[in-house]
């Protein structure tokens, strides 16, 4: 007797099985740097999925979409419905390989899970989960990037914003602006604080110049300002000179110090966050040495 098997269902085991020789690469290899996106299970806030996605293609890195779930209850479930998403994103990417990871909350530990279990290199969440991710950023070695989740995330990252104020810490932030010039061929645009001492001037002087040879050697496109304001506002500055220039990243070093006032108020960062709409904005910290990208 011989079975005639539709066309559409022979198609369906055909992706099925290509998506879970991918998913066995990629477990093959725990020691990959990954992209990793926070995602609620629902899918919720699944338009960030379309940034994660980019930059995992533009560094070439792995992509996992990971959920925080309150207790193991429900884990299955809600590992479930990433993996659907996961699956989705692999058959429409195909050299991309997506991963699925649903775990109960860890706390504090989550910026040690993140940096040296799951080897993650950029950790993208909506904006509005700062409040609760701040304290997890402040000791963690990887940046956050930070993207409006109520809509999709259009930006290729293409055009870069970083401003370059007096403290030593700038490196890292620069570093990470010569990577996405260097992976995704961005436009890197740094904007130097205006400070009245002449030591902090020299120091804001010396930061650019370092971020220019190494853009040059690079072969990195690039501009270099002196801005208006001092160091306190050059965050301000620049992000009202990515609205002007159509810039479509937002690199930040987040806050060295953290006062009574900034715990009343708000951040600096998260100001910046919350005004920025629909532009991403990466924020490294300048407590913890940042991870470097492997090429």
């Amino acid at each position: 007797m011989i079975f005639f098997i539709p066309r559409k269902y022979i198609l369906y085991l055909f992706q099925r099985e290509y998506v879970v020789l991918k998913q066995i690469s990629a477990m093959d290899r725990p020691e990959i740097q990954k992209i990793v996106v926070y995602l609620e299970p629902d899918g919720s806030d699944i338009h960030l999925t379309a940034a994660a996605t980019r930059l995992a293609s533009a560094f070439r890195k792995d992509l996992m979409l990971l959920s925080l779930i309150p207790d193991s209850i429900g884990l299955k479930e809600a590992e479930s419905k990433l993996q659907h998403h996961a699956d989705k994103i692999m058959f429409a990417k195909p050299g991309l390989s997506v991963t699925a990871k649903a775990m109960p909350h860890p706390g504090r530990k989550l910026s040690i899970i993140l940096a040296d279990e799951l080897e993650t290199i950029i950790f993208v969440a909506g904006s509005r989960r700062f409040k609760e991710l701040s304290a997890t950023l402040r000791s963690s070695p990887i940046p956050f990037l930070f993207v409006n989740e109520d809509q999709p995330c259009t930006s290729d990252f293409k055009k870069t914003v970083i401003p370059v104020d007096m403290r030593s810490q700038n490196k890292d932030s620069l570093l990470w602006s010569v990577f996405f010039g260097r992976n995704n061929r961005s436009e890197v645009i740094a904007i130097g604080a205006n400070d009245r001492s002449s030591e902090s001037r020299k120091q804001i002087a010396n930061h650019l110049n370092s971020l220019k040879k190494l853009l040059i050697k690079s072969a990195v496109p690039h501009k270099i300002y002196r801005g208006s304001r001092g160091s306190f506002s050059i965050q301000q500055e620049a992000l009202e000179t990515a609205g002007k220039l159509g810039a479509d990243l937002m690199i930040l070093l987040g806050s060295s110090y953290i006062t009574w006032l900034d715990r009343l108020i708000g951040l600096p960062e998260e100001k910046i966050i919350r005004r920025a709409g629909m532009l991403p904005v990466l924020i490294v910290n300048p407590r913890r040495e940042t991870y470097l990208v492997c090429d």
